[in-house]
């Protein structure tokens, strides 16, 4: 009788690929997932639970042969977007899952990553050597195993896969391979960036046979399946000579990992690799998808930006960031240090001709707004909308006295309109918007400068 298997993180790149591949193999497979990424329209039945539950997760979890923990913020440009977020899911969540596996006795094969090697140029990895992870999503993979090891080093296995690229229900057009083959075919070019660093790849079917070879052959420990070690020059020549699209290397590059690693472990167990980049290249090229490959639901990092805005603009409070000036012999420094301008998509500057020109209210129901006076000093205005076409006269009206002598920044979140009135001539005011040009001309909404009262622009006298 087939075992049954839970995949943890399943609807994402590798785990939806594997859910397809274990059940054509006639295993009874469920996916847990908390569909981190909603703009993502799941194409199998899953689960809906967060690992950081651990109570839901227990309860799914116990009646299961195997656990296969895929459920991670991959990618470190995705986890810089947000670190807490990705702590809490990369290794609180894998705290739950470990400890829960521990308790009830099921096997754990949780899939890691050769990142955690870090740059280690002069010397070809073996499972033994650690190595030292330098970027902050490898770190978060080298606690991931830590914890799968302290609390389930007898009934474990963790498979550390090299880059992986290939076609998948969940495809991502950002990984390298991928992505060169999307540039290759609908650009007719490729970009490398430096491209003498040597990285370990390895094909999404291959790491979908490993876990099965796992499961067969009930593997416990630790095993590389990195498929080839081969430079970023080289697959870009290999698949600029397949395509014949333009080539072109640029030196000046971030990611500095270079690294070759050795699999011979898992393949000492029986185990054979049978895909490589001629087979992605057939795949990708007959795909949909590559016609849509700058498609944000195609990218970690684009869909985590989205998901941080989102959460951004769910905030429904008025907040002032504070400021100050600091001067010295070289002259004058403005600053507010305590925010970040995330989700910000443009930016405009207003300057009336007369302090007695008041800009009237303007609102938006998905656009937030950043309010910072560059130049002299202004009354801002911004009240809740209870109804866009149609407002409430009792709605508050919150006034505040913005100034370059007194550097803040007012976030209006959605659902708000704002106004201002100059208090000083030659006064500037930048507006930083969440929201597109295009996207903010169907989410305007306009009421006049005393439609809340003239109470809100007079200036007191005390």
């Amino acid at each position: 009788m087939k075992d049954r298997i839970i995949i943890i993180g399943g609807l994402g790149y590798v785990g939806s690929n594997l859910y397809t591949y274990l059940t054509e193999k006639k295993y009874k497979v469920q996916i847990v997932d908390n569909h981190l990424y909603k703009e993502i329209h799941p194409i199998h039945p899953y689960i809906n639970v967060d690992i950081r539950n651990k109570e839901d997760l227990d309860k799914l979890i116990k009646p299961e042969d195997i656990v296969v923990n895929l459920a991670a913020v991959v990618g470190d440009p995705a986890c810089l977007v947000d670190t807490q977020l990705a702590i809490s899911i990369n290794c609180v969540g894998m705290r739950n899952i470990s400890e829960i596996c521990k308790k009830n006795s099921n096997f754990l094969i949780h899939i890691s990553t050769c990142s955690i090697y870090g740059s280690e140029p002069n010397r070809t990895l073996k499972e033994e050597n650690e190595g030292f992870p330098i970027d902050f999503y490898g770190q978060t993979k080298y606690t991931q195993e830590r914890l799968a090891r302290e609390l389930c080093i007898s009934n474990s296995c963790i498979l550390r896969l090299g880059t992986v690229y290939g076609l998948s229900p969940r495809m991502r057009y950002d990984l390298v391979i991928n992505s060169f083959i999307a540039g290759a075919v609908t650009d007719k070019a490729i970009q490398v960036f430096g491209g003498e660093q040597m990285r370990p790849f390895v094909h999404i079917q291959d790491v979908a046979r490993a876990i099965e070879h796992v499961i067969e052959k009930k593997l416990k420990g630790v095993y590389n399946v990195s498929g080839e070690s081969i430079s970023l020059s080289d697959i870009g020549r290999l698949i600029s000579e397949a395509t014949g699209c333009a080539l072109k290397t640029v030196t000046d590059i971030t990611d500095k990992r270079s690294y070759v690693v050795d699999s011979t472990k898992i393949q000492q167990t029986g185990y054979r690799y049978t895909h490589n980049i001629s087979h992605a290249l057939n795949e990708i090229t007959s795909s949909a998808t590559i016609h849509d490959k700058d498609n944000h639901i195609y990218s970690n990092l684009r869909l985590m930006q989205n998901l941080k805005t989102s959460n951004l603009l769910k905030q429904s409070t008025l907040k002032l960031y504070p400021g100050g000036v600091a001067v010295d012999d070289r002259g004058v420094l403005s600053f507010s240090n305590e925010f970040t301008f995330f989700g910000v998509k443009r930016f405009y500057q207003v300057e009336n001709f007369s302090t007695s020109t008041i800009r009237a209210f303007h609102g938006h129901a998905k656009e937030g707004k950043y309010v910072y006076v560059a130049k002299g000093s202004a009354i801002v205005a911004a009240v809740y909308l209870d109804d866009f076409k149609k407002p409430s006269l009792k709605n508050e009206v919150n006034r505040y006295v913005l100034s370059d002598k007194k550097p803040q920044v007012l976030y209006i979140p959605p659902g708000h309109a704002n106004g201002f009135r100059p208090l000083e001539e030659g006064t500037r005011i930048i507006f930083f918007s969440t929201s597109s040009l295009e996207d903010s001309k169907g989410d305007d909404y306009r009421f006049p400068p005393d439609y809340w009262g003239s109470w809100v622009w007079e200036i007191e006298n005390r």
